[in-house]
């Protein structure tokens, strides 16, 4: 049983016996497949179920009883999907059993979650555990769903580009966060130009004055060295304070 208050072309329902703490919005998904608990995507103008890890367009998860929805009366089929709050999710163990508090993000099971372990897209934090003695056992529990880009320290040479490019490709980023990203990414940028173009600057300088006086080899090789460390430090800096921005 749910109550219907009508707004224009929207129904908003009261559900009883709710799977999910939240409110959902109605979705036309592509040939009407998933289930509750299903996690989907929006690409390209389409939803679908995700089926890549680390989706940087995951939009939410299906619900069949969510607290209350706003729901399109001119959809002839859709499904319900919740993008915040506390929902049930399908997940599977395949990258490491689930603890309460791990964040959870998509795998290349279609619109199941599982465990992130890498700097990208995430789909929410684990609320219940999940430690089947199958990985590839796929159930459900209830998570508390807010998309975002995680940063993961650990990995920083391996992921620093990837997240960057991800979530320049996420639709759901805050003005802050994006903000971030688009600082990092200009400083990051600004390091490699300046470090690169002074020393090409200087090393070509010295290469003209060693033609010049081939008795000041070694003076010039250290000025070389130099300069090459110098470079280094500063490329350093660079991803150093863009690592900081990102952790902020």
């Amino acid at each position: 049983m749910y109550t219907v208050f009508l707004l224009d072309f929207l129904s908003i329902p009261i559900y009883a016996g709710a799977t999910s703490n939240s409110v959902a919005v109605s979705i036309p998904l592509e040939e009407d497949r998933g289930n509750d608990g299903d996690i989907v995507t929006y690409s390209d103008g389409k939803y679908s179920l995700s089926s890549k890890p680390y989706d940087s367009s995951m939009f939410g998860v299906i619900v069949d009883r969510p607290n209350s929805a706003f729901e399109d009366t001119n959809l002839e089929r859709y499904k319900l999907v919740v993008s915040f709050g506390e929902t049930q999710v399908y997940v599977s163990a395949k990258s490491g059993n689930i603890e309460e508090g791990d964040l959870i993000t998509t795998s290349d099971y279609p619109g199941v979650g599982q465990k992130a372990q890498e700097s990208g897209q995430v789909l929410g934090v684990a609320l219940e555990e999940w430690n089947p003695s199958n990985p590839t056992d796929i159930g459900k529990i209830w998570v508390f769903v807010d998309i975002k880009t995680n940063f993961i320290d650990k990995a920083i040479s391996k992921n620093l580009l990837e997240v960057l490019k991800s979530s320049l490709t996420s639709p759901f980023m805050t003005p802050i966060e994006a903000l971030r990203y688009l600082l990092a990414i200009a400083i990051v940028l600004a390091t490699f130009v300046i470090g690169f173009s002074n020393f090409g600057r200087i090393t070509g300088s010295s290469v003209e004055s060693l033609g010049r006086n081939p008795l000041a080899g070694p003076s010039i090789k250290k000025v070389v060295i130099f300069n090459f460390a110098m470079t280094a430090i500063i490329m350093i800096l660079g991803l150093g304070i863009a690592y900081f921005i990102l952790t902020l």
